[in-house]
């Protein structure tokens, strides 16, 4: 849709609504709450059917049978929401590092107002939700807007009467986004639609856009459509930023974790059934009253009791729940625990180890990174660069400043190794001490600890006794 097209649609909200309606993909999103699994409705896994004696005979003095259901074993699995969080922690566990080389007081100020956006809106916690929100729901979306703060808020930095905030949409928030696109595929728009409650807790529909520099709200009245609401945004940029992947995080591996419930459920009804021991007898004269301690039975010459249970879970039921957790994990490069049975928690594990373990999940967080998570978080420096500039309009000369994300994978850590590597650094003159203290990353305050060693230092050659010199005879 060109953006002409979409302007002209503004003015007639019924058809705007309509062709965005048109153009949204109609999907049904699974719900990845294992309450809400096929296994668990009664409609897939139906209850067992038993006949129960109701102890009552017909007229040919047979037991009147009645048909009755016993609820049978549902046991769901939480593996999508694992893979989802695996997913989320590897690509944003480590806090972007926002980089840039400011070269003059106004840079400066720029990058300062930058990073404390960043923390007041306490992205370093949001990212990894961003993460989470398109691995389950394919898409998600910031959105910023400018309030009114108070004259503490950008304390340290300067006095400023407007600062930055951030809402995250998606389907989860019950939202149905849209970005509309020109012809080229850049993006002109997004749209928002929603519902909410009126007065007398009646629904109402809602629809939201973002364009041409303004945020536009629309309003289901009771007739058609009528616009509610119209801010105009004056960054120069669009104030959102919208993430999609093509595919759910675990779309490959759904028909595999409906066989592992299946398999799960299946073998709990069977221990409920074979699990407690049968007691078989053979010629049973008498035996004692239930509880008796010491209980005795009288057989025939010839009778035998024995205790008769399962045998146990066949060998290919076994297998085939390792092959399909094998191939949930191998499916959608999630990092599978099980590899470390049997090496301990205290086996300290080299740190070539871990990144061997972790090289397929760690290269899904690098695709993350490099892909539309990672495009998103830089397209969010450009915006928030230009909305800063127009909160203090004497920086508009430092709005060339490059600001970079930098990511880093999260990873496990042998931190043994980590030390002695480091150590063994500095011991090499190859690495600083303030260097090692920083990458040790054991104190808040890197000035006060090389102090403190410089002091330690100071006193410990101070301590050691000075050499005599023997006086020279002439």
């Amino acid at each position: 849709m060109e953006l002409s097209t979409l302007t002209n649609l503004l003015t007639d909200p019924k058809k705007l609504i309509e062709k965005v309606r048109s153009a949204r993909p109609d999907e049904d999103i699974p719900s990845i709450q294992p309450e809400d699994h096929e296994v668990m409705q009664k409609s897939e896994r139906k209850d067992r059917e038993v006949k129960v004696d109701t102890g009552l005979v017909d007229e040919k003095n047979e037991p009147i049978m009645k048909t009755t259901y016993e609820p049978v074993t549902r046991i769901p699995s939480a593996i999508e929401k694992n893979i989802i969080d695996w997913a989320a922690q590897m690509a944003a566990g480590v806090p972007v590092d926002y980089h840039a080389l400011p070269e003059n007081a106004q840079e400066e100020m720029l990058y300062a107002m930058f990073k404390h956006t960043v923390k007041s809106n306490k992205l370093e916690y949001l990212d990894k939700t961003v993460v989470r929100l398109m691995a389950t729901y394919k898409r998600c979306a910031e959105v910023w807007f400018s309030e009114d703060c108070d004259a503490f808020h950008w304390s340290g930095i300067g006095t400023f009467k407007k600062r930055m905030r951030m809402m995250l949409l998606s389907q989860e928030t019950g939202d149905k986004l849209f970005l509309v696109t020109d012809n080229v595929g850049d993006a002109i728009a997004l749209t928002r639609e929603y519902i909410i409650k009126d007065e007398d807790d009646k629904d109402v529909e809602m629809f939201d856009i973002w364009v041409n520099g303004a945020y536009i709200t629309f309003k289901k009245g009771a007739i058609d459509w009528e616009q509610v609401g119209n801010v105009p945004q004056l960054y120069g940029k669009a104030s959102f930023v919208y993430y999609s992947q093509d595919r759910l995080e675990y779309e490959d591996i759904i028909q595999k974790r409906k066989r592992l419930e299946t398999l799960d459920s299946d073998h709990a009804d069977q221990n409920i059934a074979t699990g407690s021991p049968i007691l078989v007898a053979k010629g049973l004269l008498g035996m004692g009253k239930r509880g008796e301690t010491g209980k005795t039975f009288e057989v025939t010459e010839g009778g035998d009791l024995k205790m008769l249970e399962a045998a146990g879970t066949p060998e290919s039921l076994k297998m085939e729940r390792e092959n399909l957790l094998n191939g949930i994990y191998y499916d959608t490069n999630t990092p599978n625990m099980s590899i470390f049975d049997g090496e301990g928690v205290g086996s300290n594990l080299p740190i070539i180890g871990i990144k061997i373990r972790f090289l397929p999940a760690t290269l899904k967080a690098m695709n993350k990174q490099s892909g539309s998570w990672g495009m998103g978080v830089q397209r969010r420096c450009n915006f928030l660069k230009a909305a800063l500039c127009q909160i203090n309009k004497s920086l508009e000369p430092a709005r060339g400043l490059d600001i970079s994300p930098r990511f880093q994978v999260y990873l496990p850590s042998n931190e043994t190794e980590e030390y002695n590597n480091i150590i063994a650094l500095v011991g090499a003159g190859l690495l600083s001490t303030r260097a090692a203290v920083t990458k040790l990353g054991l104190v808040d305050n890197i000035e006060e600890e090389m102090e403190a060693i410089e002091a330690e230092v100071s006193a410990r050659a101070a301590a050691i006794p000075k050499p005599i010199t023997p006086p020279i005879n002439s």
